[in-house]
């Protein structure tokens, strides 16, 4: 007996000398006896860090999520369905409940989701309170791929210090549930990264690459052709990295300062996508910037746009938006700059999170030069630059080629890519 346990002890410490984690040494498969909330929680519930847990193949209907009435935060685990349409799960809550996949993340108990389709056809409050799936907490290296999400106007919600990779998904909206289908919401952790450093070309942002999104032509609100229909609409001074993805009939918004004192993005490189239209669907345009700092380059576009260029904004130079607490950039709002003095043209400048300046690290108000570089995007086969809207003379002097912004690539000590594919796809994710 000795001699049995001392070969097990070095057998697990041979393994752990190559790298497994003791929980990984000790991994179990546990599956769920059948695919309904209180299944799957039992499954969840008994597993321990390391462990997989695998959803049955089949179409169920939930009418609140596995984490509904339980708030349990994530453990160290996989939850695997059968596969993309193989293990089908609706969601038809009636009234305010956490969503189907209600995943509350910790820094060092990395997570993944993969195998399975969240659908809300047909389902009039499917997705209404966070989508299909939430994610929230403070998780930094998450990971969900190879799902499916399909027919609510939000599919998939992020929230706060947290990121990870979302990975060879599918975003389909063919019908609206009475407004414009805008499938993910990332919001940041807020103005507390204002005082951080960028983190340009590391791993410390959300990954979205190599999905696919499709929107019908008439999806958006009572099936007129408005175009606004972005996939990804981030805000709140997130950190976003969108990059080898393919996108019909949409289109992406770097979001300003908004309501609810929702901050502007404040970082965003979107490279190597492909946008293209289908049918009589025309997006309003293809990549639109209107905070913070964004690398933009290797991308491709095909069909109409009603705008055919990379388009930078500063909305806080003309009006202020329905129930936003930022007010006007007038020269006269202590929370920007004001280097133009009120009565000025530009009068603001630089403004809080505007596009060029997304840092502010010693907090004196004055938020530092963090300029945009677009190169090497076409549309139709002809050049695509960053250019401001035009719609005020106010913003076009606070948003200035040569100062804020560069059609031109940028030098390697400001920004090199993150290697791709990213780690998190070849991973056996362990605690």
């Amino acid at each position: 007996m000795k001699v049995r346990r001392w070969r097990l002890l070095l057998a697990a410490s041979c393994l752990v000398a190559a790298g497994l984690s003791p929980a990984a040494l000790y991994a179990e498969t546990r599956t769920a006896a059948a695919l309904t909330p209180e299944a799957v929680w039992e499954a969840i519930d008994a597993a321990k860090d390391g462990d997989t847990v695998v959803l049955p193949a089949g179409n169920a209907v939930w009418s609140k999520g596995w984490n509904t009435g339980h708030g349990a935060k994530m453990k160290a685990i996989t939850i695997q369905g059968a596969g993309i349409d193989k293990t089908v799960i609706g969601d038809d809550r009636a009234k305010p409940d956490a969503a189907p996949f209600h995943l509350l993340g910790e820094e060092g108990k990395p997570f993944r989701v993969t195998g399975l389709t969240l659908d809300g056809t047909g389902y009039r409050n499917a997705g209404n309170w966070g989508g299909l799936m939430t994610i929230k907490g403070t998780c930094k290296n998450f990971r969900i791929d190879h799902c499916k999400f399909k027919n609510t106007d939000c599919m998939l919600s992020i929230n706060g210090d947290t990121y990870g990779l979302v990975d060879h998904c599918y975003f389909e909206g063919t019908e609206s549930h009475g407004g414009n289908v805008q499938p993910i919401d990332f919001s940041g952790p807020g103005a507390a990264n204002y005082r951080k450093p960028l983190s340009l070309g590391t791993d410390q942002a959300m990954f979205f690459e190599d999905n696919e999104v499709y929107i019908a032509p008439y999806a958006g609100t009572r099936g007129t052709r408005t175009g606004n229909n972005p996939w990804i609409a981030p805000n709140n001074c997130c950190r976003i990295v969108i990059r080898h993805n393919k996108l019909v009939n949409s289109q992406l918004e770097i979001y300003a300062p908004g309501r609810n004192k929702q901050y502007g993005s404040q970082q965003c490189e979107i490279y190597d996508n492909q946008f293209s239209t289908e049918g009589e669907g025309r997006p309003q345009g293809s990549i639109f910037i209107a905070a913070g700092v964004a690398m933009v380059f290797n991308n491709t576009v095909t069909g109409p746009r009603n705008w055919r260029v990379i388009l930078l904004s500063n909305h806080r130079a003309y009006y202020v938006m329905a129930g936003s607490p930022f007010g006007k950039a007038d020269g006269k709002n202590p929370i920007d700059g004001n280097e133009i003095p009120a009565g000025q043209v530009g009068a603001g400048y630089p403004c809080m999170g505007q596009v060029g300046r997304a840092t502010d690290i010693n907090g004196d108000g004055i938020f530092e030069p963090t300029p945009c570089y677009a190169w090497n995007d076409t549309i139709d086969g002809k050049e695509m630059l960053m250019a401001v809207s035009g719609k005020d003379a106010n913003e076009a002097a606070q948003i200035k080629e040569g100062r804020d912004f560069f059609n031109e690539k940028p030098p390697a000590e400001y920004y090199t890519p993150y290697v791709y594919p990213h780690p998190l796809q070849g991973a056996d994710l362990k605690p």
